[in-house]
């Protein structure tokens, strides 16, 4: 994975490489070295970018999280984060474009698609339900393993 001033320097061409009409209204765009998770529907899940309507006093702006990034990218090669930092800074663009035009279209196709992995995944209203069984019965069974390897050792 490249590093954090790497990233920031992808990040800048990309943006530079972006026809200034099509960022007309954002009034930044930024990158943030922590990773962000998903807060309500899958908790699990890393965040790459956001698009902020209204950044305090600034107006809109969009954020990379290069933490993210190091956690779902991690180990590919430059030319793939260069490709997902120009797809993530696109994708935020566009939201930025529905929402001045009165639309929402891809925020509610993002949140569709988050519904649907959280019911793949077994998650219900924000909690686990399959994958915090298996992970316990699987701590169970470890703990009751070690338990009698334990006592066969003291015999």
């Amino acid at each position: 994975m490249v590093t954090l001033d790497r990233f920031e320097r992808l990040t800048a061409r990309a943006v530079r490489r972006i026809p200034r009409q099509f960022r007309l209204g954002v009034a930044g765009f930024y990158v943030e070295p922590r990773a962000c998770r998903h807060r309500t529907a899958l908790p699990g899940i890393y965040v790459l970018g956001h698009y902020h309507r209204r950044a305090y006093l600034e107006g809109p702006t969009v954020t990379l999280y290069y933490g993210s990034f190091r956690k779902v990218f991690r180990g590919a090669p430059e030319p793939v984060i260069r490709r997902e930092i120009a797809r993530t800074i696109a994708h935020e663009l566009l939201h930025h474009w529905e929402i001045q035009s009165g639309y929402d279209d891809l925020g509610d196709d993002d949140r569709k698609k988050l519904q649907q992995w959280a019911q793949r995944l077994g998650y219900h209203g924000g909690e686990a339900v399959g994958h915090d069984l298996i992970e316990a019965l699987l701590f169970l069974f470890l703990v009751f393993l070690g338990i009698a390897v334990a006592s066969r050792m003291l015999e």
